[in-house]
């Protein structure tokens, strides 16, 4: 029999392993609650679903917060707050705002949720403009940088190598383009630059001896991946989608590494300084790269200002969230 415990201020619920859920709920000091099983789709949606309603039921959260992607999880959440009478705040990603397919169906589905929810926090002003388009009530808080406290004296005093280290952040996904970041790997293979890429390349049937240039790692332990970024000399990360906010963006940052990036507006307007922002072609992404490695000295310099800035930023919207839901 589930037992109920006394009523809790809020809990925070994902169904996957997200480093955004970890920093904002640290932040906020709300307790995370990673519901995770690995089955075909309609087991996995079953099982994940009794799990956070078992959850809901034991802590009478107040508030809940829920990421979007799932929107599975979004419409459960959505269907269980009349019988709890919690307020629901969706912390929508990129795919919790737009549908990244294109289907109709699926946006129609994102926009009723979005509606619906009391509060849904978007990462940028321009999901948080189409939020309030279809009558939502959005706001808007970042990604917090990832704290790499504990990584950066364990893996910045390695020896460096004569190479120039370009760090290439990748999921393979649909809006990264990747084969144009291979040609600029190509180009630039002359020059002394070596790329390692990060992410499972086998999902998109790349075979890494077509590369040569190119050092693949596939899924790596979290030990290796920040061996490799603090070992860098140019973090890269890109994306074809307007309004995504890419996530290796925010580790560059962190870790004080030039950044080039897509030539995007919600980039642009965020990722102000120690930033290189290149269109999508080999010749476009190798010259951006030669400009972040011949000025890194100077983007280093810029990005420890920038941090400060964003920090106290991401802080005020943190101290904003937490007044509004009474969470201190």
């Amino acid at each position: 029999m589930m037992q109920k415990s006394k009523p809790t201020k809020a809990v925070w619920i994902t169904w996957e392993h997200q480093l955004r859920n970890k920093s904002m709920t640290s932040n906020l000091g709300v307790p995370l609650c990673v519901v995770d099983y690995h089955a075909n789709r309609l087991k996995r949606y079953t099982v994940c679903m009794w799990r956070t309603f078992k959850k809901i039921y034991s802590t009478r959260p107040r508030v809940v917060f829920a990421q979007n992607p799932s929107v599975v999880l979004t419409l459960f959440m959505l269907l269980l707050r009349p019988l709890f009478r919690y307020t629901f705040v969706s912390d929508a990603h990129f795919g919790g705002v737009r549908a990244y397919n294109g289907s109709l169906i699926f946006q129609k589905i994102l926009d009723f949720c979005n509606r619906r929810a009391d509060m849904v926090i978007v990462t940028n002003h321009e999901h948080a403009a189409y939020i309030e388009q279809i009558g939502g009530k959005p706001f808007v808080c970042e990604d917090p940088l990832p704290d790499l406290s504990t990584f950066t004296e364990r893996f910045s005093a390695e020896s460096k190598t004569d190479h120039k280290v370009v760090f290439f952040i990748c999921s393979f996904d649909i809006d990264e383009p990747f084969q144009a970041a291979f040609e600029a790997a190509e180009l630039l293979s002359m020059e002394g630059y070596k790329f390692y890429v990060s992410g499972n390349f086998r999902k998109v049937n790349i075979e890494p001896a077509d590369f040569p240039n190119v050092n693949f790692l596939g899924y790596i332990p979290v030990q290796e991946f920040y061996s490799i970024l603090f070992n860098s000399d140019v973090v890269l990360d890109l994306t074809n989608h307007e309004g995504c906010m890419v996530c290796g963006a925010y580790e560059a940052m962190s870790a004080v590494k030039p950044l080039v990036t897509s030539e995007k507006r919600v980039l642009r307007a965020y990722f102000t300084h120690g930033t290189v922002f290149t269109q999508h072609d080999g010749e476009s992404i190798a010259k951006s790269i030669r400009l972040a490695y011949e000025n890194r000295e100077g983007l280093t310099a810029e990005i420890l200002g920038w941090k400060k800035k964003a920090t106290a930023d991401h802080q005020r919207n943190i101290d904003m969230l937490r007044d509004r839901f009474h969470l201190h």
